[in-house]
């Protein structure tokens, strides 16, 4: 049995008639049987793209949060400046006037 013969009787084909000298005819052209594909994975892009937007909505209101926080500690720092430079002013002026008043004038 010839190579083209075990190929074509590995692909199953069947002869259509005989020459005159006495050889198989086989139908022209010989397709090669058909490869079994490996079943597409499905993947979930729609989990994926609804996790992405959660995620980014969640860095969004972190991200926000912190920012307030931060315009709070700035705010509260320049009021904590304003009564600290209110309370020196204030004992200096007191001062002064414990000296006077213990001058006697």
């Amino acid at each position: 049995m010839s190579t083209f013969e075990q190929t074509l009787a590995q692909y199953q084909v069947q002869p259509i008639g005989m020459t005159a000298d006495g050889q198989v005819i086989y139908p022209w052209p010989v397709a090669p049987a058909p490869v079994a594909q490996a079943p597409l994975k499905a993947h979930p892009v729609g989990t994926y793209v609804a996790g992405g937007c959660l995620a980014l909505a969640a860095l969004v209101i972190v991200a926000i949060v912190v920012v307030t926080i931060m315009i709070g500690l700035a705010i509260a720092s320049a009021v904590l400046a304003i009564v600290v430079v209110s309370l020196v002013i204030c004992l200096m002026v007191l001062r002064g006037l414990w000296r006077d008043f213990q001058r006697g004038h």
